[in-house]
């Protein structure tokens, strides 16, 4: 019996390899194809490959969840994740809030987790390969891609970077000359479920971890830009994801 159960797993392991495979292949050089996400909810496009110091990367041309790439309007804001958790809900905007933590990080709640004790994460037991290049157990991305790294996210900005107005009352970074632009998106707040500095400010994930409740990232407004830094890097927060894949990675 648990033999024809492994067999069960494995095929079905090899089905979903095979359907990401599959769609993932199918993008052309021109990046024209749409990438759909698992739900199909949403869909994304590729931008021009950015040439870094990481390689060659390629981003979506949207944050997860927007309804829009045009940086002047807040449907290009999209959701705001838990870091590690899967898309179960909890990331959009008008989702509601629990005081209780996560027993585990394969919780399926749409509830986003106020952690009031201030643990600094929204599981009770937390992993660090949840959303890193070699776990990427609830990756958010749709299928083929990831959340940059932070010495991903460090190659970009040598590229050189400038916070710009959209003209709409609302902020952006535009990266390596405009070849990357990312909106100021906000951050939700991992104590009080609050929304803060939507339009002005950005948080955006990255892959890896810092230390103990701690991940990647980076924050960005229209004074300055900082890496990794203390509190805004609490896994517990709401911030921006944008995904990406590495060229060899096709």
């Amino acid at each position: 019996m648990k033999s024809k159960f492994l067999n069960i797993k494995y095929a079905l392991f090899i089905v979903g390899l095979f359907f990401c495979i599959k769609s993932f292949g199918q993008y052309d050089e021109g990046f024209t194809k749409p990438i759909i996400t698992e739900n199909g909810n949403f869909v994304y496009y590729e931008l021009a490959p950015i040439q870094t110091s990481e390689g060659v990367l390629i981003f979506l041309d949207r944050n997860l969840g927007a309804l829009s790439n045009d940086i002047t309007s807040s449907d290009s804001w999209g959701d705001l994740y838990q870091w590690g958790r899967a898309t179960d809900g909890h990331e959009k905007r008008l989702s509601d809030t629990t005081n209780t933590i996560a027993p585990n990080y394969t919780i399926k709640s749409k509830d986003f987790i106020v952690d009031s004790a201030r643990a600094n994460d929204w599981v009770a037991y937390p992993k660090d390969d949840l959303w890193s290049d070699n776990g990427k157990t609830n990756n958010p991305c749709p299928c083929g891609y990831r959340l940059p790294t932070e010495k991903e996210w460090r190659s970009l900005l040598d590229l050189g970077y400038e916070i710009k107005s959209t003209g709409a009352g609302s902020y952006y970074i535009s990266i390596g000359n405009d070849q990357l632009r990312l909106p100021c998106a906000g951050l939700r707040n991992a104590f009080t479920g609050n929304f803060q500095y939507q339009g002005m400010r950005g948080y955006y994930w990255a892959g890896d971890v810092k230390a103990s409740g701690m991940s990647s990232s980076i924050d960005f407004n229209k004074a300055e830009i900082t890496t990794n830094v203390t509190i805004y890097g609490f896994r517990a927060f709401g911030r921006s994801v944008r995904c990406m894949r590495n060229q060899t990675d096709k």
